[in-house]
């Protein structure tokens, strides 16, 4: 039988064979997953033999990973913010640049009145909804997508956080256009890639939801149309807050601007990529 270190440097050697970043942490994840431990954990067993029991659903593990499966999918949750959320292909994979996101808006209102009434745009697993839940105690989130599958995961995403029920309202909707609802925060990291650009994108992408990715012909089709919607769904001096993509600022904050938003705001992420855009009506 293998040693669990000889298993460790057999998987990572393959996974490093097909493209995979950052093998040995992947199988570490993977291996830690099956055994039921902590990555830690592994350290302290290193010559502990693994039974056929326990290889065979690792193998299948490190085949699905080789194939480029993102590791998120296969373990099926990720930490975001320091939470624990659902992951799965019915929505796309929380980014670390989305928790910036909510940086951001924590910061902006450090000093001030909370928004007491949100809405979550393209909500995908609900991790930005249900972090600013987590954030603001008194806040009401709405949780908009069009996908039901995407919905469906945002709403056992909420039942894990065990954050009160009632200060959720899900709904399916394109974009802003099946609401009444008034909001004092308007936030979303809606489909930002140009349509063109799809094919072209890494093969671990290519297992997220297309639709979650696809920004139409110019990369901001949906971002413009979320603009233009939440002129009359916004309470005065409420904000908008969205995250785009790589140089889309200038002309996000234009269309921003023709749509009569003020104090709008570029701001960027840890890589120096202007990634935020922050205004208000």
């Amino acid at each position: 039988m293998k040693t669990l270190l000889e298993t460790l440097q057999s998987g990572s050697m393959y996974l490093e064979k097909r493209g995979v970043e950052d093998a040995r942490l992947n199988m570490e994840h993977l291996t830690a997953r099956v055994l039921g431990c902590s990555r830690i954990d592994l350290y302290l067993s290193y010559d502990r033999p693994l039974e056929e029991k326990e290889l065979s659903p690792l193998r299948e593990y490190i085949k699905r990973r080789g194939s480029r499966e993102p590791l998120q999918y296969i373990l099926g949750d990720v930490e975001f913010m320091g939470k624990k959320f659902f992951c799965d292909r019915r929505a796309l994979i929380p980014r670390p640049e989305t928790e910036e996101l909510i940086g951001v808006l924590a910061a902006r209102y450090e000093s001030i009145e909370k928004p007491k009434h949100i809405c979550d745009v393209g909500c995908g697993s609900g991790v930005i909804g249900i972090s600013l839940a987590y954030l603001w105690k008194d806040s009401l989130i709405n949780m908009i997508d069009l996908s039901e599958d995407a919905l469906q995961l945002s709403r056992e995403n909420i039942k894990l956080s065990g954050i009160n029920l009632d200060r959720f309202n899900v709904l399916k909707s394109n974009l802003l256009s099946d609401t009444q609802e008034n909001f004092d925060l308007i936030v979303s990291n809606l489909p930002y890639i140009e349509s063109k650009d799809i094919e072209l994108l890494d093969e671990e992408l290519k297992h997220e939801p297309k639709t979650a990715l696809d920004g139409g012909p110019d990369g901001i089709t949906l971002i413009k149309e979320l603009i233009s919607q939440s002129k009359s769904l916004l309470l005065e001096g409420g904000v908008i807050a969205l995250e785009i993509g790589d140089e889309q600022a200038e002309t996000v904050s234009d269309v921003l601007l023709e749509e009569g938003y003020k104090k709008i705001e570029s701001l960027k992420d840890i890589s120096q990529i202007d990634r935020f855009v922050v205004a208000t009506l």
